[in-house]
């Protein structure tokens, strides 16, 4: 496989200092799995490639755009009283609410970049900025916190660029290995946000059939594409080619922002896909490939990925399907089994073109 990325764009990274303050101990969404990637892209050779910056502290109006002020308190009152609980996968320290804030906040300042309205002094806007947060944020619903996350990064991304900075249509592609619930509980009836899912099905949180299409003048702006178990690049490269890029071509954003989650790889805890360094490389310029054939930006926030080892070689990879440059050759957790086709794919691809060309019969005729 090879990437269809092409040389010469530029990219970046959005630094979340102080991120251990969420301080979630050994839990799998800890600090060591940002340090790792920090660490691997800051220090190594191709540190001069990439745009350098560091995140601001998000408003709570900023929030308040996607969440209820109820939910925003809520987060505030538990993190001041940590460490404790959210809810039964969720942790939460004393750091905890700035962190989240914060980490908003980064989304936006990659948002800004990618848009040309930012601080950075470069002569040129970046074309797409990597925000490489944490805690995740795309199963935040407007009112809860669930799944780790706290406040839905991508969410205030996108409504900060549409009535702050005037982008229309946003279109939201997410390829964590877990449906996006929150992302679409917060859209499923806004016509202006396109919302896009690969994931793994069945997984929690238990959303994302294909059948869910978003609801009211929203409907058929969400877009669900649940993989079976053991998918891995052939299967997401045939549905960013056969589904997404048609879909996201006929809505025509002005803006794209991927919730990046590099749990479906092969080696990652809390998955059973067989992504590899390859494919999440081929995501990555393929929907480069789109943004640049339209001159819009791309802004990707960090989501899951739960494997310290295996996120550094896969983040940098996705940097370098953005830009163009080089990826590893190799991964060395890859399978040579995991080369074929998966078993009821062909079916589940159909199922989806079907429900789909509903909604979009001019994309998927």
């Amino acid at each position: 496989m090879t990437s269809a990325g092409q040389p010469g764009r530029s990219t970046g990274i959005v630094l979340l200092p102080g991120h251990e303050q969420h301080d979630t101990g050994r839990h799998p969404e800890n600090a060591e799995r940002i340090d790792a990637v920090v660490d691997h892209l800051t220090t190594g050779p191709d540190r001069e490639r990439l745009t350098v910056l560091e995140a601001r502290r998000a408003d709570e109006e900023d929030i308040a755009r996607v969440h209820t002020r109820a939910h925003i308190d809520l987060v505030n009152d538990f993190s001041a009283a940590g460490p404790t609980w959210i809810d039964g996968d969720t942790v939460v320290s004393p750091g905890t609410y700035e962190v989240a804030m914060r980490a908003a906040g980064a989304a936006m300042v990659a948002v800004d970049e990618v848009c040309g309205r930012g601080a950075s002094g470069s002569e040129r806007s970046p074309d797409s900025l990597f925000a490489l947060i944490r805690p995740p944020g795309h199963h935040a619903t407007a009112d809860r916190a669930m799944g780790f996350c706290m406040f839905n990064q991508a969410a205030v991304a996108a409504r900060y660029a549409q009535e702050v900075l005037g982008v229309e249509r946003v279109a939201i592609l997410d390829w964590d290995v877990h449906h996006g619930n929150g992302t679409q509980d917060i859209f499923e009836a806004d016509p202006s946000v396109l919302f896009i899912s690969l994931h793994q099905w069945p997984l929690y949180p238990g959303t994302g059939w294909l059948e869910e299409v978003g609801t009211g003048d929203g409907r058929g702006q969400t877009v669900n594409l649940p993989m079976p178990p053991g998918s891995g690049d052939r299967e997401h490269v045939d549905a960013i080619e056969r589904v997404v890029l048609p879909i996201m071509s006929d809505f025509d954003p002005g803006l794209v922002i991927v919730s990046a989650g590099q749990d479906g790889h092969i080696a990652d805890p809390l998955s059973s896909q067989s992504l590899t360094v390859a494919g999440y490389n081929e995501l990555a310029a393929r929907t480069a490939d789109f943004a640049a054939a339209r001159g819009i930006g791309i802004v990707a926030v960090h989501e899951g990925g739960y494997n310290p080892e295996t996120l550094p070689l896969l983040d940098y990879a996705i940097l370098a399907g953005f830009a163009g440059f080089p990826a590893a050759a190799s991964d060395p957790w890859a399978r040579e089994a995991d080369a074929g086709d998966h078993e009821g794919w062909t079916e589940r691809i159909e199922h989806i073109e079907e429900i789909q060309r509903q909604h979009w019969p001019r994309a998927l005729a």
